[in-house]
Order: structure tokens, then C-alpha cells, then sequence
């Protein structure tokens, strides 16, 4: 049974809503307003609060999933993006800087389903290895 966990939801939330955000990611615009995502131009300043707010989303879960996969350089890797996001909009305001944060969120997201996976083998290895014997 899959389920749907908070990094997940958080991933997929805070692409979605820069994809609603042409100001903040100009190179999305394009696939947003294909995808009718233009609609939401009007609210920009809530888009982008939805934005953060999905990012931080996504840290939770990766921090939570951290207690089951112990991999710090992912959990690492979720908290610069984080970061990073929060740089890009209240420090340098920089689109390229809200363009990485966006692709590292994406990769952090990749890399946690790959390391679970890799968790979940391992534990259910040695059970095998007992019964086999």
C-alpha cells in the first residue's frame, strides 16, 4: 500500500506552485501557462508564500524520514535548499538562486525514495538469510 508522505507532498506542492510563480521562476513560466497554471498570476504574493511554505514542508518529511534512513548528507542536502530558497527570496532576490533551490528540492526528493528503498533491502535481507539457512 503506498501512502503518501510529507516530503512528498511538499516536493510535489512547491513545484507545482513555482510553477504558478512566473516572477520567481521565469524559465517555468512557459510549461506553467501551458498547464493553465497562468491563472494564478493574480495571486502572486500568496504563490509565493505557498512556495516557502511547501519547501519547509518537504524538510519536515525529510527530516522525519531521516530517522529511519540516517543518511545525512540527504538531510544535509534538504536543509541548504531550504536555506536556500529563503536566500533567494529575502537576501540576494535571485530567480537562479529560487531555479536551484527548486532542482535540489527535486533531487533531495529522488534521492530519499532511492535511499528507502535501499533501507527497506537491507532490513528485509537478513530475515531471508535466517530462513534460508
Amino acid at each position: 500500500m503506498a501512502r503518501l508522505s510529507l516530503e512528498k507532498l511538499g516536493t510535489f506542492g512547491a513545484v507545482l506552485a513555482a510553477l504558478a510563480c512566473p516572477i520567481c521562476f521565469p524559465k517555468l513560466a512557459l510549461v506553467g501557462v501551458a498547464l493553465g497554471m497562468g491563472v494564478f498570476a493574480p495571486f502572486e504574493g500568496y504563490v509565493v508564500l505557498a512556495v516557502q511554505a511547501l519547501f519547509v514542508l518537504a524538510f519536515v518529511g525529510q527530516w522525519l524520514a531521516f530517522r529511519r534512513h540516517r543518511n545525512r548528507w540527504l538531510l544535509s542536502l534538504s536543509g541548504a535548499v531550504t536555506l536556500l530558497v529563503f536566500v533567494g527570496y529575502y537576501i540576494f532576490l535571485s530567480t537562479v538562486l529560487l531555479q536551484f533551490a527548486l532542482v535540489g528540492l527535486a533531487v533531495a526528493s529522488v534521492w530519499l525514495v532511492v535511499e528507502l528503498r535501499r533501507c527497506a533491502m537491507c532490513a528485509v535481507a537478513p530475515k531471508n538469510a535466517i530462513t534460508d539457512a
